[in-house]
């Protein structure tokens, strides 16, 4: 009877502090619950059960979120509401806008505007033709900002009205906490700023998962495409080192700048529920995210 007086008194916590309201630059305490914060739904699983009392994991990271996908609860949060820049992580929105504007069979020429030596690239060449399906894998996988032009510059004709694109998409989402000022996930330090917090990128992650092209890309360890015409070849190895690492993880996506710090979103089937983390700000994003991981599964049972 003790427990499910707790349990609902941190359920009504936690709803407070799930819908987005504005940031603040104090450091909150971690929150912790086995509650559900989706409205009853009988598609969704039944919530885990917190089965022991461990200390909270000691991470780096400025934000963090743990989620259970399948029942629809955060099994973890600390900043969940906070705005932070989020590097590559943008990709993910880019990503989402094209598939929701072109095919994937549709075939881009790139220009001289998508070439660039900023970052990661995968060495598209001005003339190739290449398909839009290969260019997000191009730009998920090894996280190539090049690819992220192409799909850009194609959809949009610039970036920037690519950009206008992408936080029409995060209006349609709800996404009272995100904005978008390019698609690559390039600092910038003016009010147009790439940001978002822990809790929109989790809606985010659920439109993206939707699609089942993009889930199967991200969960990708190593691919090759190329131009139409196969005179260019493109090597592409993933940059999400525990994708490789651990075989229960199957995406998503990495994302890192010297103003962003280390972010890393994480899907893992943990013995089959679907587990998503969110890291940003790290010192060291995958260390931060296996903590994270390890704690969930050591606390909650299913």
């Amino acid at each position: 009877m003790l427990n499910k007086i707790l349990y609902t008194t941190l359920g009504i916590s936690l709803a407070l502090i799930f819908f987005p309201h504005p940031a603040k630059e104090a450091v909150k305490t971690p929150v912790v619950a086995g509650i559900s914060t989706q409205a009853a739904d009988n598609a969704l699983k039944t919530a885990p059960e917190m089965a022991v009392n461990l200390s909270q994991p000691q991470l780096t990271a400025r934000a963090a979120l743990a989620y259970d996908l399948d029942s629809g609860t955060v099994l973890y949060s600390n900043n969940l509401d906070e705005k932070l820049p989020i590097a590559s992580l943008t990709k993910l929105m880019t990503a989402l806008t094209v598939v929701n504007h072109v095919g994937p069979n549709a075939v881009v020429t790139i220009i001289k505007a998508d070439e660039t030596p900023i970052g990661s690239t995968v060495g598209l060449v001005e003339g190739e033709k290449i398909t839009v399906s290969d260019l997000l894998a191009a730009m998920l996988i090894p996280s190539g900002n090049d690819a992220a032009l192409a799909l850009a510059n194609f959809v949009a004709g610039t970036p920037e009205k690519f950009a206008e694109m992408m936080n029409q998409e995060a209006t349609d989402l709800n996404l009272a906490n995100t904005h978008f000022s390019n698609p690559v996930g390039w600092d910038t330090f003016d009010s147009q700023a790439n940001f978002s917090n822990s809790l929109d990128l989790i809606k985010i992650v659920q439109e993206f998962l939707k699609h089942d092209e993009l889930r199967k890309i991200v969960g990708t360890r190593q691919a090759s495409v190329s131009s139409l015409d196969g005179k260019y070849v493109h090597q592409l190895l993933t940059t999400n080192k525990l994708l490789l690492d651990d075989p229960e993880v199957t995406g998503i996506k990495t994302g890192f700048t010297s103003k962003a710090m280390g972010n890393l979103i994480i899907l893992d089937n943990h013995g089959g529920n679907q587990i998503v983390t969110v890291v940003l700000g790290s010192d060291n994003r995958e260390a931060d995210t296996q903590k994270l991981l390890d704690w969930v599964f050591a606390v909650y049972k299913w």
